[in-house]
């Protein structure tokens, strides 16, 4: 549950020190209790897959789940059962503030999976643990795409948009901490960004301030 988490530590942060300890163990206890199931669940699909059903959609990458968000909105993935949506490439492995590389991480995770049966575990859906995962809550829709009740106010702001994104490169990099390059002219058009929040345009603003510091100092000398 969300709210008996008081904090995250990245595995960046504690592998290294981790690593140092793990080395001194003489008898180290076995790596884990999963099977085949619960290590899948750190590559994108494993979740899906471990529901042994044939009508799911898995995938990885935020603008791949954006898709996949868009074409359930409008109503076009009504036959699916289920889907697993990873903002993370390809899936938990390659999540931010990772140590290994996602793809050969994937690929350990694979080997390792080469070996083990097929769940270590089982689980009833009458367990009282099951409570806890499910909400009991309905789900409720938010307007995360509300630019103004005004129909020409919205109209010119979605013009600023088209406008403001010709600005940025176009390669959704994620460095400005939006998903994609629209989504972040939204959130300047909308007052919850700026545009030197774009990596690239940062760089252009500090070039174009070390060319005038210097233009200036050569003037005076």
């Amino acid at each position: 549950m969300l709210g008996d988490v008081d904090g995250a530590i990245a595995i960046s942060e504690i592998y290294l020190p981790m690593l140092a300890e793990i080395k001194k163990m003489t008898e180290p206890e076995a790596l884990s209790s999963s099977g085949i199931l619960g290590i899948g669940w750190a590559s994108s699909g494993g979740e899906a897959s471990a529901l042994l059903k044939d009508k799911y959609i898995a995938t990885d990458g935020i603008t791949n789940c954006i898709k996949i968000l868009d074409e359930i909105e409008n109503d076009k993935l009504s036959d699916i059962d289920f889907i697993e949506l990873n903002a993370c490439t390809p899936g938990c492995v390659g999540g931010a503030l990772t140590v290994e590389n996602p793809f050969v991480a994937k690929a350990r995770v694979q080997a390792l999976r080469k070996f083990l049966p097929v769940s270590m575990n089982a689980y009833s859906e009458d367990e009282e643990t099951m409570s806890d995962i499910y909400s009991a809550e309905p789900l409720t829709p938010s307007n995360v795409a509300f630019l103004s009740p005004d129909v020409n106010t919205a109209l010119k702001m979605l013009n600023a948009i088209n406008e403001q994104v010709k600005k940025f490169p176009g390669i959704d990099c994620g460095a400005c901490g939006a998903p994609t390059c629209r989504a972040l002219a939204e959130d300047i058009i909308l007052g919850n960004a700026r545009e030197s929040d774009c990596t690239f345009i940062l760089r252009e603003m500090m070039a174009g301030m070390f060319r005038a510091f210097t233009d200036a100092t050569a003037s005076e000398d």
